[in-house]
């Protein structure tokens, strides 16, 4: 009789945990195209863009490759990775101008002693304007450690002078940066392994091993609470809040910058898909949210890239200005 009951017990919490897999994963969701005007692909961006960031005057500067983790398959499939070598795809920063869209796009090089191409993989980005000059922050994923790198664009060259890299002992895997000045940022540390084990590991226990760290021009501080996949980061126009993306908690962390630059929570928006980067337009404070809204095609999409994935836009649907 007890063996009967306890067998009934663990049958019906693994029926449980396999509903709540299929429901995380969207398996009962239909998407419908949804397109608020023209819509079309940019091309000469052939591998893929992972974030970017527009300045007042809409210039646009896009990262592009695979976001192989650490530098190495973390969290991509093998044909990913076989795609990429296959076609000796490197990581590269493009540029955009939103008013002159016809232009198309445009690889800026990068110039600087100490820069390595040899095992750049830029991931998030942040732009800074400051007194005429444009700075740009990038996460940037290297073989042996992250870090967040300094450039300065000139505009006559099309150029990226390098200027800086920063990395401490509290980076494990970084994902997206926000710049607060010329030598402080916020960035995420996404998750705490740098393998596919421990992420995986991570993610299926819904684990809190993230957090959002602030430079303060010396070192990186904790600033946050303990996250779980702590994704991209944005300021609010006016510098006061602060907002993260937490794609597996799929939802929108929104904290209120203290003095001392720590963050305390002051709401989870929940979405109900898989956000990644949140962006404030420069000029009307709008907040857009780029996601993935259906979870298993996301997935299939991570092990091989020839698969479709649904994306969403999530422009302001809570009117979160600042």
């Amino acid at each position: 009789m007890i063996r009967r009951a306890f067998f009934g017990l663990m049958m019906a919490l693994i029926v449980m945990y396999i509903s709540k897999i299929v429901m995380f994963l969207d398996y009962h969701k239909t998407l419908w195209n949804h397109r608020p005007g023209k819509c079309h692909i940019v091309d000469g961006i052939e591998h893929g863009s992972e974030d970017m960031q527009t300045t007042q005057s809409g210039l646009t500067f896009i990262t592009s490759i695979l976001p192989i983790m650490g530098g190495n398959a973390a969290v991509m499939g093998s044909e990913y990775h076989e795609y990429y070598t296959k076609n000796h795809v490197g990581g590269r920063i493009m540029l955009f101008n939103m008013v002159k869209p016809e232009d198309g796009v445009k690889e800026l090089r990068i110039i600087g002693n100490n820069f390595n191409y040899k095992d750049f993989v830029p991931h998030g980005i942040s732009v800074l304007e400051d007194k005429g000059t444009v700075l740009l922050f990038v996460v940037v994923h290297r073989a042996e450690e992250d870090t967040v790198e300094k450039f300065e664009f000139l505009e006559k060259t099309l150029e990226l002078k390098h200027l800086a890299a920063y990395t401490g002992n509290l980076i494990h895997v970084l994902n997206d940066v926000a710049a607060t000045g010329a030598d402080t940022f916020y960035t995420t540390d996404y998750t705490y392994y740098r393998n596919h084990v421990g992420i995986v590991f991570e993610a299926m226990l819904g684990l809190h091993f993230g957090h959002i760290l602030y430079f303060d021009g010396q070192e990186f501080i904790i600033v946050s609470e303990p996250t779980c996949f702590a994704n991209g980061i944005a300021l609010s126009r006016n510098g006061k809040l602060v907002y993260t993306a937490s794609n597996i908690g799929k939802k929108l962390m929104v904290h209120k910058r203290e003095d001392n630059n720590r963050l305390t929570k002051v709401n989870d928006i929940e979405l109900d898909t898989f956000p990644d980067n949140p962006i404030v337009d420069p000029t009307t404070g709008d907040v857009l949210i780029g996601c993935q809204p259906i979870g298993h095609k996301f997935l299939q999409h991570l092990s091989n890239p020839v698969n479709p994935c649904a994306s969403q836009v999530m422009f302001d649907l809570l009117h979160m200005k600042g």
